[in-house]
């Protein structure tokens, strides 16, 4: 039985769920909205969102950028889609879409109160929701 060869690539982060809450479309029933619109299925949308699909195709990702340029009515670099490591071009999702600043909807807990991990962030100036100051490149 042969064996895989190592995986060359580092680990895929994704913050499309970040960039669809910045549309109106896709900020409700965003997955079947987006699947829709670039040709996919629910499930390959929601995988990509939740970080479980880790190398995407081009074509995908191709797609998904079109219909998220549409939306936002700006272009969108692939790589503020989709980065290794979470070395995204753009730093803030808010600069990729033009938001004025804002936190996500995670950042606080279900009083209302600001949650640890956003105690330091300053609205805009956050990477993903899962990561708001970003990523180490440390193992």
């Amino acid at each position: 039985m042969e064996t895989n060869p190592k995986q060359i690539f580092g680990s895929g982060v994704s913050r499309l769920g970040e960039l669809m809450l910045h549309t109106n479309l896709y900020s409700f029933k965003g997955h079947s909205r987006l699947a829709q619109a670039v040709g996919s299925d629910k499930a390959t949308i929601s995988r990509l969102v939740a970080g479980h699909l880790k190398n995407p195709s081009f074509l995908l990702i191709a797609r998904i950028t079109a219909a998220l340029e549409h939306e936002l009515g700006r272009r969108i670099d692939p790589r503020d889609i989709l980065s290794e490591h979470g070395a995204f071009l753009t730093r803030h999702v808010c600069d990729v879409v033009g938001c004025p600043g804002c936190l996500p909807p995670n950042a606080h807990d279900e009083f209302g109160d600001l949650k640890p991990t956003f105690r330091d962030v300053t609205p805009g100036q956050w990477v993903t929701a899962k990561h708001p100051k970003g990523f180490s490149l440390c193992a």
